[in-house]
């Protein structure tokens, strides 16, 4: 009988995944979806708006606040008193007195600091002499050239559907570091799928099966948690590019109705019974690629995690019982066609969007299942 090995681990993180897809999406939203509008503002409006509490700082796609030093937004407020104009500021309207930052939240923190909470001093400013100034000790001259200041805002109005939300967050992210897709999915469909979400992420049985590997930074567990729900609720069979498309759909039919409050709950439950199994069946090596068996444990895949998670979620009690009756063959099957189909390796790494990859990885997985549910070698 082959003798399990105790497999050595290389540095813990998640693999990198290609994602992308060259499928043309035939889906297009209409331009009468967008409404996007510029109201005439000045600096004045938004310290107004940012006094009366009507912007939104705590919004869930955006970074946190005060990232910026003391230096840097005193640059920004130098700027201003020199009049040059500040780079356009992106708002989505929740309510006439209710806007969420899209796309400037640390320059919105710099002038909160500085002109309403006076927290703000200013400091090594390159050309104007106000270094340790307060708002509200400079000239009155300056105070009224910095409220008249002209600005730049974009608003989304209010009622623009999800899926199209979603794409202008992704083109309007302009700031310094790119929001990833969790992040900007978490602000569009807020409610019962988001919440949905974040609770499966915190399952204890998730977070023993990825031995608590994944970073909850840049909520890249609840992407993974995503990826589950949209190929659980949806299937692998109808998967239709691009990947983030896919999995907003999911979101959006959770949040419509169109997957009842029962379906939900089982889909949790089956959720917990994978990531149960996944452990005894794999132990620390689960969702990771493996080619033979004496190589070091490779990092957590994306791709293999939602395969493994959602075809084991299926399964009922007596293919669960002998799969878990025949655990070493199922492993050495999967190792077997890991390391002898490259089609089917590939597909976990490079365009994992692609139609046909997708489906090359759930249809073998499948296929390696069955035959060892049923003690056949591959």
């Amino acid at each position: 009988m082959e003798k399990e090995c105790q497999w050595s681990c290389e540095k813990d993180e998640i693999e990198t995944e290609d994602s992308t897809s060259d499928e043309v999406i035939t889906q297009p939203f209409s331009p009468n979806d967008i409404r996007l509008q510029n109201p005439p503002m000045n600096m004045g409006d938004l310290i107004d708006m940012i006094q009366y509490g009507w912007i939104d700082f705590n919004t869930e796609y955006q970074r946190e606040e005060d990232l910026w030093s003391p230096e840097k937004q005193s640059r920004l407020i130098e700027s201003a008193l020199l009049g040059l104009r500040l780079p356009s500021f992106y708002f989505e309207e929740v309510s006439k007195r209710h806007w969420k930052i899209i796309d400037g939240l640390q320059r919105c923190c710099a002038i909160r600091n500085f002109c309403v909470k006076e927290t703000l001093e200013l400091c090594n400013l390159e050309f104007l002499n106000f270094n340790g100034k307060k708002f509200s000790t400079l000239p009155f001259e300056l105070k009224r050239d910095i409220r008249m200041l002209p600005i730049t805002v974009n608003l989304l109005n209010a009622g623009v559907p999800d899926k199209v939300k979603y794409i202008l967050f992704k083109r309007l992210n302009t700031g310094g570091i790119q929001l990833e897709p969790q992040e900007i999915r978490n602000a569009v469909f807020q409610g019962y799928a988001i919440d949905t979400v974040k609770e499966m992420a915190q399952n204890p049985q998730f977070l023993k099966a990825t031995e608590h590997k994944i970073p909850m930074e840049r909520k890249q567990d609840q992407d993974f948690v995503s990826r589950f729900i949209a190929f659980y609720l949806i299937g692998y069979e109808n998967y239709v590019p691009d990947l983030d498309n896919f999995v907003n759909t999911s979101m959006e039919g959770i949040n419509n109705g169109k997957y009842s409050s029962l379906k939900v709950e089982k889909m949790k439950k089956d959720f917990e019974k994978a990531m149960k199994l996944a452990h005894k069946l794999f132990g620390d090596d689960a969702f990771r690629k493996r080619e033979n068996w004496e190589a070091k444990k490779k990092p957590i895949n994306k791709a293999y995690f939602e395969v493994i998670a959602v075809t084991l979620s299926k399964l009922n009690e007596e293919q669960t019982n002998k799969l878990v009756k025949n655990a070493t063959l199922f492993k050495r099957n999967l190792i077997t066609t890991m390391s002898s189909n490259k089609t089917y390796n590939d597909s976990f790494s490079g365009g994992t969007g692609k139609r046909d990859k997708v489906k090359k990885r759930f249809s073998v997985f499948e296929n390696v299942l069955n035959k060892s549910i049923n003690g056949q070698n591959i």
